[in-house]
């Protein structure tokens, strides 16, 4: 097994070179959880995958309710399936409710306080779905003391309790929703189903991957991690390079040696679902991909390893595009980075200008 084969294995089980999906509901179950704090650059990710699709068709699902925002693995912004969400803020909700402990107590964020903002979130959310500063208003109204930083927490827990989800947006600005009316309520499942259940999805979506990708992905212990990995290894297979072990989903079918460019956006499941990414990208390099304020720069792919970044501007009813790759492009890889430029110009329905 060779670098180039892991590479060639995740862009096939990413749905990067080829797809099986055909909605935007099959992108999102298919890669478990997908980031998506970055909203327009989460909808790119799926078009990535749904050669066709719009960011407007994308707009359509989430308003038809097809996939579901929240905070969920990592305490941070994903796409679920809705099917999903619950089993997983079950599961997940212990160790990031424990990881906060300290920061809690600092806020003044006591179970009784939590509580009581979720049973506002309950009660107006019930009527109508509602922008952040709608419900500090009215948390405000009920007594509670509401700071920038108190306020991230009483929604990413209300999240984790599955009071609440990112509704749909109202013009430009988001609405949060009762998750009761976006994903029907399951049957509940064990701690150790859920983990197993988990490590088959990941591996199955991001594979070839290690036990170390799977922890840091999830947010989970390397213990809980591996005793994951150990209940579904019967249903993946085993790769080895540079004596580290690596996990997938077998192939149903052959796979594409990729050559080529993508571009993708900075919190793409390809670069931010593991821990080592020495495969894709250079040390040094990578450091050029995380700016001071901590967001992730869209990354030109090339053969599978990220050589550069790219960034757009609308102006005027024209995206304009600039590139920054670590090296100078050959006019050969420059024309390809163009091409590349085409399903996205599709995607947003708006003309690219290289810059």
């Amino acid at each position: 097994m060779t670098a180039r084969d892991l590479i060639h294995l995740r862009l096939h089980h990413q749905l990067l070179s080829q797809t099986t999906a055909t909605s935007v509901a099959d992108v999102v179950t298919h890669l478990c959880a997908m980031q998506a704090q970055d909203y327009a650059g989460a909808k790119w990710s799926i078009g990535l995958r749904l050669p066709g699709i719009t960011d407007a068709g994308i707009e359509a699902a989430i308003s038809a309710k097809s996939i579901v925002r929240a905070t969920t693995i990592r305490g941070t912004l994903h796409f679920v399936s809705p099917a999903d969400i619950r089993w997983i803020n079950a599961f997940v909700r212990p160790r990031i409710v424990s990881k906060y402990a300290g920061r809690y107590k600092q806020l003044e964020l006591d179970d009784a306080v939590v509580t009581k903002s979720n049973i506002v979130f309950e009660k107006v959310l019930a009527k109508e779905e509602l922008t952040r500063k709608e419900l500090e208003v009215l948390l405000v109204k009920n007594g509670i003391v509401v700071t920038n930083e108190r306020m991230n927490h009483f929604l990413s827990r209300a999240a984790l309790d599955q009071v609440i989800c990112c509704g749909a947006r109202r013009g430009k600005e988001f609405t949060y929703a009762l998750l009761d009316s976006w994903a029907p309520s399951s049957p509940a499942i064990t701690a150790e189903e859920a983990r197993a259940k988990l490590a088959l999805r990941y591996f199955t979506g991001h594979g070839p991957a290690t036990a170390n990708d799977f922890a840091s992905w999830a947010g989970l212990t390397l213990g809980e991690a591996r005793a994951g990995l150990a209940s579904v290894a019967g249903e993946l297979s085993l790769l080895t390079y540079n004596d580290t072990e690596y996990w997938m989903k077998p192939a149903s079918g052959p796979y594409k040696n990729t050559s080529g460019v993508f571009l993708l956006p900075g919190f793409d499941e390809y670069y931010i679902g593991y821990e080592d990414r020495s495969l894709i990208v250079d040390e040094d390099r990578e450091k050029k991909l995380i700016p001071l304020n901590g967001i992730f720069s869209p990354t030109i792919v090339v053969n599978g390893k990220i050589e550069g970044t790219w960034k757009r501007t609308v102006k005027k009813n024209v995206m304009q595009m600039e590139s920054a790759p670590f090296q100078p492009f050959s006019d050969a890889r420059q024309q390809a980075m163009v091409k590349a430029s085409k399903p996205f110009s599709k995607f947003m329905e708006l003309p690219v200008e290289w810059i």
